[in-house]
């Protein structure tokens, strides 16, 4: 309970990141549900491309670019990175320059995905939400986990403008590198499976 009552206040010292309180315990309890939703939909994306036709099941990478998406999948892996960096700060100061770095990493994530779909909307043809099951199930999932990042971003970005406890920035943490892990079966499912 120490570590939940304790509040970083100045930018001479830091109080260490650690425990097992009552939010980490209802992080992983929240992340077990969701990791099955992820799956649900990942399931549902492999079924529904199995059973497509070759002709109308697109090659993705026909239609979705690949550097552009392993850019945003590095910016996203930076930002573990500095989120981890932020749990294990000296200081509060560095606790907030990495909080920080984190949140920008996030927000350019976001805005390469945002980049994205303007691309597949715009283009010829156009990606719709309806224009077949691959352009629904890509926004779909892609969708689902860019909501993730962005409460993650909100978090994080939340605990700059307030005073936080240890314990507050180790569940935020957790749930942060969740979104991240969640990415990689995403990118490696929809952007690198091989076409037919």
């Amino acid at each position: 309970m120490s570590q939940i009552a304790n509040v970083a206040g100045s930018d001479t010292g830091a109080e260490p990141v650690a425990g097992n309180g009552l939010g980490t315990t209802g992080m992983w309890t929240f992340l077990a549900t969701d990791a099955m939703g992820f799956g649900g939909l990942l399931i549902a994306y492999g079924v529904l491309r199995v059973r497509a036709g070759v002709d109308t099941w697109p090659d993705p990478r026909a239609r979705l670019a690949l550097a552009p998406a392993a850019t945003m999948t590095f910016a996203l892996l930076l930002s573990s990175l500095t989120m981890t960096l932020a749990t294990r700060a000296p200081t509060v100061g560095a606790r907030r320059a990495w909080l920080r770095a984190t949140v920008a990493l996030g927000v350019a994530f976001l805005g390469g995905g945002a980049f994205e779909y303007a691309h597949l909307l715009g283009g010829a043809p156009a990606m719709g939400l309806a224009s077949d099951l691959f352009a629904s199930t890509f926004y779909v999932v892609t969708g689902f986990h860019a909501l993730h990042v962005l409460a993650g971003v909100v978090a994080v970005g939340f605990m700059l403008r307030a005073k936080f406890g240890a314990q507050a920035l180790e569940t935020t943490a957790l749930y942060w590198h969740f979104v991240d892990a969640a990415w990689m079966p995403i990118f490696s499912i929809i952007y690198l499976w091989p076409a037919r």
